[in-house]
């Protein structure tokens, strides 16, 4: 039987602390297909506009805490649809489709990104 753990709390993020944090487990959990991140982001915050035409992975975004509004389609212009999800909902984005994320509310938002081609 074959597994690895791996905590945040060991994990260097890569997002300032001022503005909530990000933490790749891929590396740490010695995955070869399956990205897992996850991502915290305070009040105001966002997260870096992107999407993954390159390598054709798909994301899952899970809301663990808080309320997380995701931007998607309509690249350099107005968004082709606009969700905002609560804890305990989430959201599959392909890899061509262009995606951004908001923290619009009053509190942290904390979410678990799942990617894989």
């Amino acid at each position: 039987m074959a597994y690895q753990t791996a905590s945040a709390g060991d994990i260097d993020s890569v997002v300032p602390e001022e503005f909530g944090g990000m933490w790749f487990f891929r590396e740490p959990l010695g995955c070869e297909n399956l990205g897992m991140t996850l991502l915290e982001l305070d009040p105001g915050a966002k997260g870096k506009p992107h999407d993954h035409a390159e390598d054709g992975q798909e994301e899952v975004y899970l809301v663990v805490d808080g309320a997380l509004t995701v931007r998607v389609g309509g690249e350099g212009g107005d968004p082709e649809a606009e969700r905002t999800l609560s804890e305990g909902e989430a959201i599959r984005v392909d890899g061509e489709t262009h995606r951004a994320l908001f923290n619009e509310g009053d509190e942290r938002v904390r979410v678990v990104i799942a990617g894989a081609p």
